[in-house]
């Protein structure tokens, strides 16, 4: 760790030497991220992680340095994480040091990369190393990579490597190869491309599943096996306002660990796996319609047969569910089964003039035995009345198996939930004001309503945004356990506070939160959280 510390101090010290002497031949670029959090101990919402009980207050930064000059591009990012919960919610996690660093070169036709990296092969279904600080992830790979274009319409990269994990990396070799071709036939055009996975288990990983399978019955012991093999073929074919995307991704058998469908028992197997993924969409003026279909047969793609949760990730599974970000409408969100689903989604959007547009999603989703894991019935409506004036009414009507999605046995949660959203401008004029900067005066409402008799009960919620672009902004909210189910008898307030101050690419934002426990997801990937009570404080700016 020294010597690499050492090594980017020296890499900074020439790019910004370089950067000062001749500006036109390097670009020094980069981004800060801290996050700070203050507990507030609430026993009714059942806070009682490590942090309420001991630490009181976490932190989290990222500070990334980018340069590039002559087909060169350096990359470092140094991370720090004090009695932090975002890797794991119930863990008060604590490093700090150089986390990723990246040297590309860009050879006419080639480039060539060292270090950490982030890719994916199409659409991620088969390989996808990824960061999304929302919740915790960072996949990246720290290895080699080569890509290969020789011309726009064709592409080809390889890569091997071992996954980043915190401050170190997952002892299993991975390696990659895609190739991407674009072509047509008359007005119709197809974008082919081919993926290769591979992953190699280390010695000591072979040995503990060598005696855990020792340890199972002689009828359900199996040979091991070092390598995984993977494959995909995808292909999105476009005509006019048409355009249809189809993949499928096979893997070869390997250990993995599974939740038996009748015992719930966690059972270790050897199973090969797949994936059917498609998705058609079209559109014309004032209309659109678009729809997926997802069929997943064992299809866990990890560095290690031990790795839990969402540690040792190597894919990316899209979820077959419509991304929403209203509080109620949101809380009760799926991630795809790499262990099997099928489902299918389809959405209509219609808008007969500019100033009304429908929108209609349905999804419906299966275990592979039958069982229903989830159905969504959604329908929204909004309407521009004036340039200041705009709002929005919606129903949505929720199936939700909680007993997979949050691990509750025995429980499935039925919702019906209304809502409304209406946004005002106070004042139209973005001119400057005797040559200060004018403040555009903006307020949002939300109301919103969540019915079930199951879980915690049902919701009301409420929020008020002022907003003064391109500086403030203010928010108030509150989710009211308006009707507690039985094994929540007490009606509790969820309320928030919120503060936001943006000085050119600089924010500043600080509020104090109650959030109910449950769900939390990010671009379809999710993770049960535990309640919080709280402060957070977060200041970003890139340069």
């Amino acid at each position: 760790m020294i010597k690499k510390l050492f090594y980017i101090a020296i890499l900074v010290s020439l790019a910004t030497a370089a950067t000062a002497q001749d500006d036109t031949k390097g670009h020094l670029s980069g981004d800060v991220m801290i996050n700070g959090t203050v507990y507030d101990r609430d026993t009714l919402i059942g806070t009682n992680t490590t942090q309420y009980l001991h630490e009181k207050s976490s932190a989290e930064a990222w500070f990334t340095l980018n340069y590039r000059i002559q087909g060169w591009s350096f990359m470092t990012r140094f991370d720090l994480y004090n009695n932090s919960p975002l890797l794991n919610p119930v863990e008060a996690y604590t490093n700090q040091g150089l986390a990723f660093y990246q040297i590309s070169k860009k050879i006419d036709k080639w480039e060539f990369t060292a270090g950490h990296f982030y890719d994916q092969f199409g659409s991620g279904i088969l390989f996808r190393a990824y960061e999304d600080r929302v919740i915790g992830l960072d996949y990246a790979v720290q290895g080699v990579k080569v890509q290969y274009t020789p011309n726009d319409s064709f592409m080809i990269k390889g890569f091997t490597g071992l996954q980043k994990y915190r401050f170190t990396v997952w002892p299993q070799v991975m390696k990659g190869l895609n190739s991407e071709k674009i072509w047509g036939i008359g007005n119709v055009g197809f974008l082919t491309g081919l993926g290769f996975f591979n992953r190699t288990l280390d010695q000591a990983t072979m040995g503990q599943l060598a005696s855990d399978i020792n340890a199972l019955p002689l009828a359900q012991r199996f040979i091991p096996t070092y390598n995984m093999y993977a494959g995909t073929i995808y292909n999105t074919l476009s005509f006019q306002g048409f355009s249809l995307y189809t993949e499928y991704a096979r893997k070869s058998r390997e250990a993995v660990f599974v939740t038996d469908d009748v015992t719930n028992e966690v059972q270790l197997k050897n199973l090969d796996g797949e994936v059917f993924y498609g998705g058609a969409n079209y559109s014309f003026s004032g209309f659109g319609i678009n729809i997926q279909y997802k069929k997943i047969r064992s299809f866990i793609m990890k560095t290690s047969p031990y790795a839990t949760l969402l540690d040792g990730i190597t894919d990316y599974l899209p979820a077959l569910s419509k991304q929403l970000s209203m509080r109620l409408p949101a809380l009760y969100s799926v991630s795809a089964q790499s262990q099997g689903e099928e489902g299918i989604q389809g959405e209509v959007t219609y808008s007969p003039n500019k100033h009304s547009t429908f929108d209609l999603n349905a999804s419906y989703i299966t275990q592979p035995n039958g069982d229903l894991l989830y159905r969504e019935l959604y329908g929204d409506y909004s309407h521009v009345f004036s340039r200041r004036v705009k709002a929005e009414i919606g129903v949505q009507s929720l199936i939700y198996n909680f007993s997979v999605y949050e691990g509750h046995p025995g429980a499935v949660v039925h919702t019906i939930t209304p809502f409304a959203e209406m946004s005002i401008r106070l004042n139209n004029s973005t001119k400057p004001n005797n040559g200060k900067e004018r403040l555009t005066p903006s307020l949002r409402f939300e109301l919103q309503y969540l019915s079930t008799k199951q879980d915690s009960g049902s919701y009301a919620y409420g929020l008020v945004e002022l907003n003064l672009a391109p500086k403030f902004s203010f928010a108030v909210s509150d989710m009211y356990n308006i009707i507690p189910a039985h094994a929540t008898p007490d009606k509790i307030n969820y309320y928030s506070f919120f503060v936001g101050y943006t000085e050119k690419q600089t924010r500043f934002t600080i509020g104090y939160a109650k959030q109910v426990a449950g769900v939390v997801c990010t671009g379809g990937v999710c993770r049960v959280e535990p309640a919080f009570s709280g402060v957070r404080a977060s200041l970003s700016t890139n340069f």
